[in-house]
């Protein structure tokens, strides 16, 4: 799967809704993004169980997997119900009526009738991420699109739930009391102002009626977010430097992936941070990347005070007797390392990083 060419423009550079150029049926909620991590499998199963073989809509998903794996999901989806699922590859047509699977280690973002599969930068500690996928709807469909997050840890999907809902689009996560993970609908919806709130079932039966000509008309085209061009194109790596001053304001904090500078966005009461060469966090998974970092770093220190211990400890093993003070004044310094080792050794046993 080829990563786009570097520079090329992005295709929104034409405004969504003058377009109608992708062979869909216009006038629906057609266009429908799902996200989904841990338990996912499951909850993903039983949506497509639910969904009725006539279903009129196009379909994309992002799970969050192992970039080592060799993702079943299509084969699992296509078996669970009565869509095909396939995994997306780069430049492949958008059709409805079918469920199109990013594959490990590429984010999968739409253009107007096209996919996208690239090797953009991480979010939210993710590849494939959910954020960009949302976005990327946004930015193509607006209110045609629909998002929606399933269960799952931590916090992605938030922010591009964020870009749809400002865009016009139709937002939706599953009851976090059946989500075998609530924290990601409950982020969702903490920080969201969602339109539907349903268990996967429900969720289904939504899907369906929103991908019925005229069951529910557009509101009229919202204005995009400011910046929201720049977020899809950072995901094809088509960004760098020289467009920093458009990402929002300059944080102190580095990013833990590539130790650039991390800007700030604020989206309604919700921050995240991105970094010049696109990582992306939300506040939750950029708290749990400083924590690898610190325990890291923790574990770096104890390593080179242990070395540093043994090396002087052996050096005053060296030493004849008649250099007595010099021997005592190495096994000293040993003993202080070796101290300094026990406390990094206790943070690490007991400090929540």
């Amino acid at each position: 799967m080829d990563v786009p060419a570097a520079g090329k423009s992005p295709d929104a550079q034409v405004e969504p809704s003058a377009r109608n150029d992708d062979g869909l049926d216009a006038g629906r909620r057609d266009l429908v993004g799902i996200g989904a991590s841990a338990g996912g499998v499951e909850a993903l199963k039983r949506l497509a169980g639910a969904l009725p073989a006539q279903y009129r809509g196009a379909l994309f998903v992002v799970m969050h997997m192992s970039p080592e794996a060799h993702s079943s999901l299509p084969a699992i989806l296509s078996r669970a119900g009565r869509l095909p699922a396939v995994q997306a590859t780069d430049q492949m047509p958008i059709e409805h009526g079918r469920i199109h699977v990013a594959p490990p280690d590429y984010h999968l973002l739409v253009e107007r009738g096209t996919l996208r599969v690239v090797k953009g930068p991480r979010e939210n500690r993710s590849r494939p991420a959910i954020d960009p996928l949302f976005r990327s709807l946004a930015w193509a469909y607006g209110p045609r699109a629909v998002g929606v997050v399933l269960t799952g840890n931590l916090d992605d999907g938030t922010a591009g739930l964020w870009a749809l809902k400002s865009c016009g689009a139709t937002t939706i996560v599953q009851e976090p009391n059946e989500a075998d993970h609530p924290q990601m609908p409950m982020n969702a919806l903490m920080h969201n102002r969602i339109d539907h709130r349903l268990p996967l079932e429900g969720i289904a039966a939504l899907l369906t009626e929103l991908a019925q000509e005229g069951s529910d008309p557009f509101e009229p085209r919202r204005a995009p977010p400011p910046g929201l061009e720049n977020e899809v194109a950072y995901a094809k790596l088509q960004r760098s430097l020289h467009h920093t001053s458009a990402l929002g304001r300059l944080s102190p904090f580095t990013c833990p992936s590539c130790r650039g500078a991390l800007w700030e966005l604020e989206e309604g009461e919700h921050l995240r941070y991105r970094c010049h060469t696109g990582h992306a966090y939300s506040q939750t998974s950029l708290l749990v990347d400083q924590g690898v970092e610190v325990e890291e770093s923790l574990y770096s220190a104890m390593r080179a005070v242990e070395e540093k211990a043994a090396t002087l400890r052996r050096l005053a093993e060296r030493w004849p007797e008649r250099m007595s003070d010099v021997k005592k004044e190495y096994e000293q310094r040993a003993r202080e390392l070796e101290q300094s080792a026990d406390v990094l050794r206790a943070m690490l046993a007991g400090e929540k990083l």
